[in-house]
């Protein structure tokens, strides 16, 4: 039976709402697959937590997945009882940052261990860079460090599926960083993913009307389009580059499967806007699958009961079809 991990990400936020109202959906997965909840303490609502086993430490797991309970909260007991009361609905600290990052290196343990998928609930950048982890750029990279794998971001839609060829940089270093990227690895990650079959893939320009022809820079005559060819020359289906505001309009990209974008927020704002609630976050490039809601942490919202589980539950269902 296959393991499928979820963190808490910051416990300030949203996480433990959605999670509290995508229960029924993850009970009645639960008679197919184990669903592991990692975090730093017991907040998950009393009606659903008598549900899971709870354990404390790896080396109970082996004993706990001979049981018949396919649900378990393992605890990282990261806080102390006096920190743990610091932890406020809307209120994030140092403290919901540890928790945060201390849940994703668990569950990582964990997946090392005994296998499975993990997905990953919102967590802030900056709680967790404030708690001491300096070097943090978010979920993806620390995947990529920790498994020693070249990862990309795919964001994954029921009509749309786009990967950010940079992520998390400043605007003005996306084109050097294009310009490094490793052909090979990206191909293979794609190749080998279950999500992607085969994929038609539409390239966006970086520039405005896809540089035209060299008159609005000409990154796509020196970056992208020896980009596109070696692509195709390792078996990939690509063409471009093509103008991003055309390439994201309902009836032309209809006709990809996949969508390259240049940079962060020239895929994610249209995919965001078109896919709404469907969309979800999938790390390429892992011998398993690492997914997660496509939202923050919503500390505006924390505890106000209206958060939407929409996306956490997309996460489960790919998952687990």
């Amino acid at each position: 039976m296959k393991n499928i991990y979820i963190t808490e990400g910051d416990p300030t936020g949203i996480s433990y709402e959605i999670f509290d109202s995508a229960f029924p959906v993850i009970k009645k997965k639960s008679n197919k697959y184990n669903f592991i909840f990692v975090s730093s303490q017991n907040q998950i609502n009393p009606k659903y937590s008598k549900n899971f086993e709870i354990i404390e430490n790896i080396s109970d797991f082996k004993n706990a997945f001979t049981k018949k309970s396919n649900l378990y909260h393992f605890k990282t007991n990261i806080l102390t009882k006096t920190e743990e009361k610091k932890i406020i609905l809307g209120t994030p600290s140092i403290y919901s940052g540890k928790c945060a990052f201390n849940s994703l290196l668990s569950a990582i343990n964990l997946q090392k261990e005994f296998g499975g998928d993990i997905i990953t609930l919102p967590l802030s950048k900056e709680w967790v860079i404030a708690s001491g982890i300096k070097n943090f750029k978010g979920h993806t990279e620390v995947f990529a460090e920790k498994y020693n794998s070249k990862t990309f971001m795919l964001m994954y839609g029921k009509k749309l599926r786009v990967i950010p060829l940079t992520t998390h940089i400043p605007l003005k270093s996306v084109n050097s960083a294009l310009a490094k990227i490793r052909i090979s690895p990206l191909v293979k990650a794609i190749q080998k993913s279950h999500l992607l079959k085969s994929p038609r893939i539409g390239f966006c320009g970086l520039n405005p009307h896809a540089g035209e022809n060299g008159k609005i820079g000409t990154e796509e005559k020196t970056i992208i389009l020896p980009f596109i060819q070696e692509m195709k020359e390792q078996g990939l289906n690509v063409e471009g580059p093509i103008s991003a505001d055309s390439l994201f309009i309902p009836e032309i990209s209809k006709n990809y499967d996949l969508i390259f974008a240049c940079y962060h927020d020239q895929g994610l704002i249209p995919f965001k806007s078109l896919e709404g609630k469907n969309g979800i976050n999938v790390t390429l490039g892992l011998n398993f699958l690492r997914v997660s809601p496509d939202h923050g942490t919503a500390f505006d919202i924390a505890g106000k009961n209206i958060a939407d589980p929409e996306s956490f539950i997309q996460c489960i269902k790919v998952l687990t079809k």
